[in-house]
């Protein structure tokens, strides 16, 4: 579980054990939301969990790249849940979150972009 994911992976599988984990996006500090979010969905009970925005987006390197976090989300039950991410290509990562610098820069592709759980 410790290995980033891109967002455009479908039906991707993972254990989650019962906890809280912290969401990150890869690829650049400057990150838009938009309609972006993850939903869980448990295997065995159908049972859909989604993302809280974080409220404090911290910013950290991880795998030598530059990461984000923008959810969290609370496992209430250990099992293996399928990733579902809606909206991916509203997801907007810039390499800065600088204001000068972001104005004269473009998007990562969607194709780069990665999330990462920890917890």
């Amino acid at each position: 579980m410790n290995k980033p994911i891109s967002i455009l992976q479908n039906e991707v599988e993972l254990f989650f054990k019962a906890r809280r984990y912290r969401v990150y996006v890869l690829g650049g500090f400057g990150v838009e939301i938009g309609d972006f979010s993850i939903v869980l969905k448990n295997k065995e009970t159908n049972q859909q969990i989604a993302c809280k925005k974080a409220s404090w987006p911290v910013q950290t390197y991880e795998f030598n790249k530059r990461a984000k976090r923008v959810f969290i989300i609370d496992v209430p039950k250990e099992g293996n849940y399928e990733v579902v991410f809606l909206n991916p290509y509203s997801l907007k990562v810039k390499h800065n979150n600088l204001p000068i610098s972001s104005f004269f820069s473009y998007p990562i592709e969607t194709t780069k972009i990665e999330v990462l759980f920890l917890k």
